[in-house]
Parts: C-alpha cells; sequence; structure tokens
C-alpha cells in the first residue's frame, strides 16, 4: 500500500483530470464539466490535449475553473495550427490576455495566457480559430 510521505499533506492538491486515473489524486473526468468549484484553480494545462471538435467548451470550462489572473498553459502539436493568430484572437474572446507564446520548437506550440474575466462573447458566436487541424505524424 501507497504511504503519503509527511509533506505531502502541505503540497499543494494537483487534479489532473484529463486523463485516466493511475493513483491516489488523479480523476478521470471529461473536460468540459470538471468537479472543481468556480474560480478554485490558479494553474490549468493543456498538454496535448485539446483534440476534440468542442475545443471551445474545454477553454470556457478552464476560464469557469481559473482564478481572476489565473494561469492556462497551452502545448499543442505544431502542424494542428492554421493560423496561429486567429487562434490566440479566438481564445482571448473567451476572457484570457495572452502572455506569452513561443514557436520556435519545429513540432509544438506553447502558449501562456492569463484570464481576465468570462468570456466576452455569446455562446452562439463561431470562433473559426479554435478549429484546429488533425495531427500529422510522420515516419522516422
Amino acid at each position: 500500500m501507497f504511504e503519503e510521505p509527511e509533506w505531502a499533506e502541505e503540497a499543494p492538491v494537483v487534479a489532473d483530470l484529463g486523463s485516466v486515473a493511475l493513483g491516489l489524486r488523479p480523476t478521470a473526468t471529461s473536460q468540459i464539466k470538471v468537479p472543481l468549484e468556480d474560480e478554485s484553480i490558479d494553474v490549468a494545462v493543456f498538454c496535448l490535449s485539446l483534440m476534440g471538435t468542442n475545443i471551445r467548451d474545454f477553454l470556457e470550462e478552464a476560464n469557469r475553473v481559473l482564478k481572476p489572473g489565473g494561469l492556462l498553459k497551452v502545448a499543442e502539436v505544431s502542424s494542428r495550427f492554421e493560423d496561429v493568430r486567429t487562434f490566440l484572437g479566438a481564445v482571448t474572446k473567451l476572457g484570457f490576455k495572452v502572455i506569452s507564446k513561443d514557436l520556435t520548437n519545429s513540432h509544438f506550440f506553447l502558449f501562456d495566457f492569463e484570464k481576465t474575466g468570462p468570456p466576452r462573447v455569446g455562446p452562439k458566436t463561431q470562433l473559426s480559430g479554435l478549429k484546429l487541424q488533425p495531427c500529422l505524424y510522420k515516419r522516422r
């Protein structure tokens, strides 16, 4: 049986909500309805996980659970982006401000966003920048 170290009681709680539970803390759940209170977390991370056709739902849920000024980190395969500027514009309309972007890696793009408030567009507003291309895999 796994025994928690003494320092674990003081460590921040990490909720891994995008994968299958393998340990004591991760929880398998949907990315569009996570079991967290509104404005309850400081950082949300999407690492190669914006694979659905409902990316907007994922980002709106991140906005819901992030505290004001909270950090949203996104790492995605570079080949999925047809127009990075349009993607960034769409994310800002969902209540985020671009803090940094790293497009230097040939395989992955990294983005940091700060939550500025609730989404600034209605739920029916089309945001074309959130349509990412399928992943392209190359034989090596």
